[in-house]
C-alpha cells in the first residue's frame, strides 16, 4: 500500500513540475502553462537471449528452495526489456520535488519485492520480512569511486517491518543485496530529483510525459547480465558492468517524440561459458 501511494505521489508531482533542458546553462523557470510534449519507445534485446543462469542453494532449502534462476534480464513480447530505467539526463526540476510517503520493500520467498523501482529524492524505504528466515537489507550508492553503504539492516524475525531513517537523498541507482547466505537476492533503486524518469513495463515500452519542449539526452540504464564470480566472503555474486545507452531527443510541443534502444549484450564470457563459476573467497 505505501509503495502504492508513494508512486501515486509521484505521478502528482510530475504533473506540478516542468524541467530545464541539459545545455541550457541556467534558462530560468518557465510558466506552467508552456505547451509540452511526451517521449515514448520500446527498449528491445537484440539477437537470440542468453540461456538463464541457474545457481543451486545451499542455505535455507526450505523457504528458498533447492535452486534459484538469476532473473537479471526479464524480456516480454518481441524481445521487450524489463525493469530497465529511462530518463533525461542532465534535467533538473523548477519546482519542489518530494515524496509524501514512505517505500516498502519486502523480502519474500528470498528475493526482494519490486526488483527494480523510482523514488524521489528524499525517499525513506520500509523493510519487511516475508520469510521465516534471517535477511538483511545491504544498501550501497553506486559511485564512480565505487559502491558507498548507505545502511545495513538485518531482519531475522518473520513479519519484522522496519522503517530506515536514512532517506535517499543523493540521485542515482541504489544496489540492495542480502549478504545473510543469499547473494543472488538484489535489487536497484533508481532515485531522481526530477519526475522525467520511467520503468519499462513487461513488454519493454515506456512513457516520459509533460516533457517541456527541447533538446535532451535521454538514457538507458539496466543491470548487467552475465554473473563474473561468486565472492562467498562476501556473501555475493558479481556481475558485469550495466548497460547505458545514450540518444539526443528533441520533443515538440504538444506531440509525440519515438525513441527506441536497441539493447546489445556484450560477447559471451568465460564466465557466462562455463557452468562452474570462479568463486573468489578473500
Amino acid at each position: 500500500m505505501l509503495l502504492a501511494v508513494a508512486l501515486l505521489s509521484f505521478a502528482c508531482s510530475r504533473e506540478q513540475s516542468k524541467g530545464i533542458p541539459a545545455g541550457d546553462g541556467g534558462t530560468p523557470p518557465i510558466s506552467s502553462t508552456a505547451l509540452t510534449g511526451r517521449i515514448l519507445g520500446v527498449v528491445r534485446l537484440q539477437g537470440s537471449p542468453p540461456a538463464q543462469a541457474v545457481e543451486p542453494i545451499t542455505q535455507d532449502q526450505t523457504t528458498c528452495g533447492a535452486s534459484v534462476s538469476l532473473p537479471r534480464l526479464a524480456l516480454g513480447n518481441s524481445n521487450g526489456v524489463r525493469r530497465a530505467f529511462v530518463y533525461l539526463d542532465g534535467v533538473t526540476s523548477v519546482q519542489d520535488f518530494r515524496p509524501r510517503e514512505s517505500v516498502l520493500v519486502d523480502q519474500k520467498q528470498c528475493q526482494y519485492s519490486p526488483h527494480a523501482l523510482i523514488v524521489p529524492a528524499g525517499t525513506k524505504l520500509e523493510i519487511t520480512n516475508s520469510d521465516p528466515i534471517l535477511h538483511n537489507v545491504h544498501a550501497q550508492q553506486v559511485a564512480e569511486e565505487g559502491l558507498q553503504t548507505l545502511f545495513n539492516i538485518a531482519q531475522p524475525v518473520r513479519g519484522q517491518r522496519t522503517p530506515v531513517d536514512q532517506p535517499l537523498t543523493k540521485p542515482g541507482i541504489v544496489f540492495l543485496s542480502c549478504e545473510a547466505g543469499h547473494p543472488w537476492m538484489n535489487a536497484y533503486v533508481f532515485v531522481a530529483n526530477h519526475p522525467y524518469v520511467a520503468l519499462t513495463n513487461d513488454d519493454g515500452e515506456f512513457v516520459i510525459a509533460d516533457v517541456r519542449a527541447g533538446t535532451y539526452r535521454i538514457k538507458m540504464w539496466h543491470e548487467g547480465v552475465t554473473l563474473k564470480r561468486n565472492l562467498k566472503s562476501l556473501q555475493r555474486y558479481e556481475y558485469e558492468d550495466p548497460y547505458e545507452i545514450t540518444q539526443d531527443v528533441v520533443v515538440q510541443p504538444g506531440a509525440e517524440t519515438v525513441v527506441n534502444f536497441d539493447l546489445a549484450l556484450r560477447p559471451a564470457t568465460e564466465y557466462s561459458a562455463n557452468p562452474n563459476l570462479p568463486t573468489v573467497t578473500k
